[in-house]
């Protein structure tokens, strides 16, 4: 049995990122990600640049998209550079004040605006920076981390084979790339030695994950009937990713049979959401549809007698059944489905799913080319979304329904009107909102219904 934890598998990167930041020759490290890694990564390089990380070295995120127009890059690069230093409205969020209030750096640092927004410049600039931070008595780099996202559109390795070698001393950079569709792949040698060094992390997430959820569903209890239904659970939804000899039907019945043996209201339903999911991703429709139907059944009878299991479960049963109407090009059935889950949950305050409601509402009309009420329906969407707190808003389908209703006031308001909808975004997200639309990767494709649209209904109930 795998032993993996998600602890073990952040020492790993630990223990890689150590032994590469001895080397002294390198000026850009790459790490070579498996897809399923990347986050985990990326959460790494993230605690790096926190005051917990353990690296001698100084973090910075550019979060800039590449685009493969090299001049405009580094302009955008230069600016994200100054941002960093503009004051900030609340004191304790004003990086650049926290590090002259506490002694971190001699001197406030001045950014010197009127040189070119060129790498060069940047670069000197840094050094300048590093030069002003108060303890000098130790050895560190300043890492510039460009992470996949910034640049999963476009290839940034010509970017780095044109700046790298000319890299300070002081300064290093690092990026990730896709084991799986590798694009940086570059050699190089500064006074005979590696300019590139590239980290291969073997890493067992998948193992580690499942670990960690089967220690939350108490799996060594089998004594316990809830015990067992939380670890047939999930059994169930890893047997879904078995392509020989699918084991979801054999997994599905043990699961009900361990919620009649429960026999609570709680279960029965939750069973019946598991096994319409599971069915679902192994597109076996017909026993999706045939599951989601009786989950929808025991858990409407639940909200009319005020359990309180009723409603989490139905509101994602209606999203898996408008999936299911959708995939068998049922759209008007579908609209139904997004309404009434509009109602029901504006009834009961649920701004996300009135948001989820109306935003996918919104990509039915615009696949019918009734674009008007596609643009009234994201405003809803959005109106909605509002309501989230600011942090939600920039991680989740707000940023879809944003990019959407750009998309559509293009396509036929004024040019004042789409003026108003910018500043509306700027408010909800931020100044960086355009930034964050990029990095999220929603485009005009995106407009166009897919299956991911519905992507584990399971994960909506903690919402």
């Amino acid at each position: 049995m795998e032993t993996s934890s998600i602890a073990q598998e952040y020492y790993k990167l630990k223990d890689l990122w150590s032994a590469a930041e001895k080397k002294e020759s390198w000026k850009l490290a790459v790490w070579v990600a498996q897809y399923q890694d990347v986050e985990m990564i990326d959460k790494f390089m993230q605690i790096e640049q926190s005051p917990i990380g353990e690296s001698n070295d100084i973090f910075f995120r550019f979060e800039t998209e590449y685009k493969g127009d090299r001049e405009q890059f580094e302009k955008q690069l230069w600016n994200e550079f100054l941002g960093w230093f503009m004051p900030h409205p609340q004191k304790d969020k004003d990086l650049h004040r926290a590090l002259w209030e506490n002694n971190i750096i001699q001197e406030p640092f001045v950014p010197n605006d009127q040189l070119l927004p060129n790498a060069s410049n940047l670069f000197g600039e840094l050094e300048r920076l590093k030069m002003s931070i108060t303890d000098q008595s130790a050895h560190f780099y300043f890492c510039l981390y460009f992470p996949l996202a910034a640049h999963a559109k476009q290839d940034i390795a010509h970017w780095f084979q044109q700046v790298t070698e000319n890299v300070p001393d002081q300064l290093r950079l690092v990026t990730m790339d896709l084991a799986e569709e590798r694009r940086i792949k570059l050699q190089g040698k500064r006074n005979g030695d590696d300019v590139y060094h590239y980290l291969y992390p073997k890493l067992k997430m998948a193992e580690a994950i499942k670990n960690e959820m089967y220690k939350a569903s108490d799996g060594y209890n089998t004594v316990d009937a809830d015990a067992r239904f939380r670890k047939q659970v999930i059994v169930v939804m890893d047997s879904t990713t078995q392509k020989v000899q699918n084991r979801t039907e054999v997994e599905v019945k043990r699961l009900i049979g361990i919620t009649k043996e429960i026999n609570t209201v709680s279960s029965r339903i939750a069973g019946l959401l598991v096994a319409s999911q599971a069915f679902f991703a192994i597109q076996n429709t017909k026993k999706s549809e045939e599951y989601t139907d009786k989950a929808l059944e025991e858990s409407a009878a639940a909200m009319q007698y005020d359990d309180a299991t009723g409603y989490p479960v139905w509101k994602s049963c209606m999203l898996l059944k408008a999936a299911l109407l959708y995939g068998n090009k049922n759209r008007d059935s579908a609209l139904l489905i997004y309404q009434e889950l509009s109602e029901k949950a504006s009834q009961r305050q649920d701004v996300y799913y009135v948001m989820e409601a109306n935003r996918l509402s919104a990509h039915i009309y615009y696949e019918k080319n009734d674009l008007q009420t596609a643009f009234e329906n994201i405003l809803f969407s959005l109106a909605a979304g509002a309501y989230l707190d600011i942090s939600v808003r920039r991680q989740s389908t707000f940023l879809h329904a944003a990019f959407m209703a750009l998309y559509l006031g293009r396509q036929f308001k004024t040019e004042e009107e789409v003026k108003e909808i910018k500043l509306q975004l700027a408010e909800w997200l931020g100044d960086d909102w355009e930034i964050l639309l990029a990095q999220a990767g929603v485009d005009s494709a995106s407009l166009k219904m897919e299956q991911s649209v519905w992507k584990d209904p399971l994960l909506k109930l903690k919402n």
